[in-house]
């Protein structure tokens, strides 16, 4: 199956994936989380799409991506209507080693990372303008994304959640999107 006979918000999450994983030293970043060889030959993923759970098998750093829930998805309604502009929320986890001292600083460390990486793909212009808004460069089109922001994040160490340290952090994304896309 293609790429672009996807569901379009599944599109957003792999262009969303595939930014997150030229986050490595090559790029100017602190942290690598391109896929790697683990020495059997086998490739292996730092950034996932859609889980949740993860064990002590898992690569370290990594990164979920998820969509936001809260209490009022279930409240809200769009338009009926062939087309409709919306707010989609979207959880970056970042998971990372502890500091034997300071058990949360490696996870600060990879949240800079992220959000250096997300606001040059949220500051992303159409090719071939000056001031044409591209968030994530999927290009305009009649389903796009039209802005991108980030909260500020959040980090904690590891405790009843997760065994490592980790920050987690929202990305909302103002789609328009037509039915059926």
């Amino acid at each position: 199956m293609s790429f672009e006979n996807e569901p379009f918000k599944l599109r957003i999450l792999m262009t969303l994936t595939d930014a997150l994983k030229t986050i490595t030293p090559a790029n100017g970043y602190l942290h690598d989380l391109a896929d790697y060889d683990p020495g059997d030959g086998t490739p292996m993923q730092r950034v996932f799409r859609g889980r949740e759970w993860f064990g002590e098998n898992d690569p370290i750093p990594m990164i979920s991506v998820l969509e936001a829930t809260s209490g009022e998805d279930e409240l809200v309604a769009l338009p009926t209507k062939a087309a409709a502009r919306y707010e989609w929320p979207i959880l970056i986890q970042g998971f990372v080693n502890d500091d034997p001292q300071h058990p949360t600083d490696p996870a600060y460390r990879l949240m800079r990372d992220v959000r250096k990486c997300l606001a040059a793909e949220a500051t992303r212009r159409l090719p071939g303008t000056v001031n044409t808004p591209d968030p994530l460069g999927m290009s305009l089109g009649a389903d796009r994304v039209e802005t991108m922001t980030m909260s500020a994040g959040v980090v904690r160490p590891a405790g009843d959640l997760s065994a490592k340290a980790y920050f987690w952090m929202i990305v909302n994304l103002t789609l328009m999107e037509h039915a059926g896309a």
